[in-house]
Formats: structure tokens, C-alpha cells, sequence
């Protein structure tokens, strides 16, 4: 069985499970996550696999969110550096990198909200420098909402 086979299996079994007592279980399969996960090829596990990572990534975000906001932004940056990476890699599926980009535009906009319902002034500067370096980031791989690509569908 491949590597991006067994994360999988372990990943859906973390997601029906949905219990309290899963999170370090959660944040080392998300930290030991295959690169096959990303791409560079399209297929129905990897599909599967890569929207697994996301949910983990933000269930793990939503639990530390209260207790532990520096934690939590942490799991939000995170997903969004592997998506970013995925989509900037030119040999990455053209439908994985539209997807990646959609889900980026998601995980900015999470960010800029969770940072400014924080107290502290740093969550502003670093709502500032996300902003101007998400911008510069689309801007250098000239995305745009309409890549011939119709009713894509990845799970």
C-alpha cells in the first residue's frame, strides 16, 4: 500500500472518529503528511487526500482558536504555505493548482478575520504583511478566475 494510501486511511478514520482525544493524533499525521498528497498528479486519492488536509488543518485551527491563537494561526498558515507551494510548483495538475487557488483566497480571508478579532496591535501588522504578500503572491503566477476550466469538481 502507498504512503498516500495509508495517511489516507488514517485521516478518514480521524474524521469519523471526530472525538476530543484526536488532536495530537490529528496534528502528527497532518505534520508527517505525504508530498504525494499535493500532487503533482490528479487522481481520486490524492483528491480525496488533499481535502482531508485542509479539514484537518482547520478543525485544528478551530480547537486552539480560543485557548491558543498563536497556535491556531499557526495551523491556518500552515495549510495555506502547502497549498501556496502546490500551486506555485509547475509540475502540479493544472485542476489541483485552480483548486489550491481557490482554497488560498479562503484561508487569507480566515486569516485577515481571526487577526482582527485578536486584541494585540501585532495581529494588525500581521494582517497588513498577509495582505500585501498574498497580493504579490497571485500576482506573480498572473491567476485568474477563468482558466477554461469548468465544473471541477475536487472532492
Amino acid at each position: 500500500m502507498s504512503r498516500l494510501l495509508i495517511w489516507l486511511h488514517a485521516m478518514e478514520a480521524l474524521h469519523q472518529q471526530r472525538n476530543d482525544t484526536q488532536w495530537q493524533a490529528l496534528e502528527q499525521l497532518l505534520i508527517d503528511v505525504p508530498r504525494s498528497v499535493f500532487g503533482p498528479d490528479l487522481n481520486n486519492n490524492q483528491s480525496k487526500a488533499i481535502a482531508y488536509f485542509l479539514d484537518g488543518c482547520l478543525r485544528l485551527f478551530q480547537h486552539q482558536q480560543t485557548n491558543q491563537p498563536d497556535a491556531a494561526f499557526q495551523y491556518l498558515q500552515f495549510a495555506y504555505a502547502k497549498l501556496q507551494q502546490t500551486s506555485a510548483d509547475p509540475l502540479t495538475d493544472l485542476i489541483i493548482k485552480d483548486w489550491c487557488m481557490k482554497r488560498l483566497q479562503h484561508l487569507i480571508v480566515l486569516s485577515l478575520e481571526f487577526c482582527q478579532q485578536q486584541d494585540q496591535t501585532q495581529w494588525h501588522a500581521i494582517a497588513s504583511g498577509l495582505i500585501d504578500a498574498h497580493v504579490s503572491f497571485m500576482a506573480s503566477l498572473s491567476w485568474n478566475n477563468d482558466q477554461g476550466l469548468h465544473a471541477i469538481l475536487i472532492h
